[in-house]
């Protein structure tokens, strides 16, 4: 048995090193793939996140307050209604 190891060293030595050199390969392809998924994961929640903020600040915005508001400020809130209209429909 040890005779038939020794014989076969050198293709001991080549397995060794194409496996040294094949294994690294792999699991960087397999990291940068998975780096990709999770950065694709984290803008599809980023931008859901914004949605969702542009969301509640128009439904608190549609509360009305009992107090009246002065045309600047009137004018203002209307605005921003209407952009968080726009920037919800645009999605």
């Amino acid at each position: 048995m040890l005779d038939w190891i020794n014989q076969n060293s050198g293709l001991f030595s080549l397995l060794a090193v194409l496996a040294a050199v094949i294994i690294p390969i792999v699991i960087f392809k397999k990291q940068r793939k998975y780096d990709e998924l999770k950065e694709e994961r984290t803008k599809d929640e980023i931008a859901k996140r914004e949605l969702q903020d542009a969301q509640n600040e128009l439904d608190a915005m549609n509360e009305h307050s009992p107090f009246p508001y002065t045309s600047e400020i009137d004018r203002l809130i209307r605005a921003r209604v209407n952009y968080l209209n726009k920037k919800l429909n645009q999605r």
